[in-house]
């Protein structure tokens, strides 16, 4: 026996139905949409006598020699006479409900099949209702609240692009509208993201979290020792949300530096001595601080050039063979010359 398929488009369920059975199968729409009531029957060779659609036993259309077209259905449907297939299009709420379809051939056979149409309201307004006041790690508890008008089946989240489960600090509310985080964790800052859907749309909605800490794992990188004239920096590494607030001292005193990095162009004698920076969040209130000692040495004489230093040895090599040689009239020669006078 001939199936006998109505579908909805776009996004549905199919339903097959045998001919002359008229089983419960659903299909589903989006509010202002389209709904496509396609067969799977092939096109006779004469045309069919009469196909009728009706939706909760009024009329939507009867198609004759002539067509009787229900009230508010004029401009809203197009029926294929070749397949029995219907177009409803701009839907409102109150098209769900159960369609029929009653097609009769040109050999007086009677094909019937049913499905039922569900709107859906379009989901729209989506947003995420975070908390109102600063949240500090380890310390504050934040919910976030999934909202938006229309009819919603799911709610989906997800944290930075991967989905977000329950567990550790995390709990959701029983329908997943509502995520609450206690207490928070540096690592649950990121963009969170709630997704709602129903059978017919589907809606989106993003918050960022900041949870901020710190200054903290503080660390001073720098030389100890530096060359006159050379250039150095001191830096102040240390993480913090948001970002800290730097104040250097040197020997005690302030240096009115107030960047994390502490620079000294042209190193003198005078640069000697202790650094100290304080790093401070401007939020959470807290100071820490990390001591930096730095010495000045004489500047290393710069390397001889292969030229120069080939020239100081052939000059060396030359005050020893002078030396030599007035060593060797000096000495030698007194010598030879006293021994010729004690002959």
């Amino acid at each position: 026996m001939e199936c006998f398929s109505v579908q909805c488009v776009p996004p549905c369920t199919a339903c097959c139905l045998s001919p002359g059975s008229l089983p419960s199968c659903s299909v589903n729409g989006a509010e202002g949409g389209t709904a496509m009531f396609i067969t799977n029957l092939i096109p006779p060779a004469q045309p069919f006598i009469i196909i009728s659609w009706t939706v909760g036993g009024a009329n939507i259309i009867t198609s004759t020699s002539d067509d009787s077209i229900g009230p508010g259905y004029g401009d809203r449907i197009t029926l294929n006479k070749t397949t029995g297939s219907l177009e409803l299009r701009n839907l409102t709420l109150a098209d769900s409900g159960g369609y029929r379809v009653a097609i009769t051939t040109a050999t007086a056979e009677t094909i019937n099949g049913s499905t039922e149409l569900v709107v859906y309201e379009n989901i729209s307004d989506a947003n995420i209702k975070g908390p109102p006041n600063h949240l500090f790690a380890d310390w504050s508890s934040a919910n976030l609240t999934c909202e938006a008008a229309g009819n919603i089946t799911t709610i989906q989240w997800t944290k930075e692009g991967q989905p977000l489960s329950a567990g550790g600090n995390i709990l959701f509310s029983e329908e997943n509208r509502k995520v609450s985080i206690s207490p928070v964790k540096r690592h649950d800052s990121g963009e969170y993201v709630c997704k709602l859907t129903n059978p017919a749309s589907s809606a989106t909605a993003s918050y960022r979290m900041i949870v901020n800490y710190g200054p903290e794992s503080m660390t001073i990188l720098g030389r100890h020792i530096a060359e006159v004239e050379s250039f150095t920096l001191i830096y102040c590494s240390v993480q913090s949300v948001p970002p800290a607030t730097f104040t250097w001292l040197f020997n005690g005193q302030q240096t009115g530096v107030h960047e994390a990095g502490y620079i000294i162009r042209s190193v003198s004698y005078n640069n000697s001595g202790d650094y100290r920076c304080d790093a401070r969040n401007d939020l959470t209130g807290n100071v820490i601080s990390v001591d930096h000692s730095l010495s000045v040495k004489d500047k290393t004489p710069p390397p001889l050039s292969p030229e120069v230093a080939a020239g100081i040895a052939v000059a060396v090599m030359l005050v020893v063979v002078a030396v030599a040689l007035v060593y060797e009239t000096n000495v030698i020669g007194y010598a030879n010359k006293s021994f010729f006078v004690w002959l």
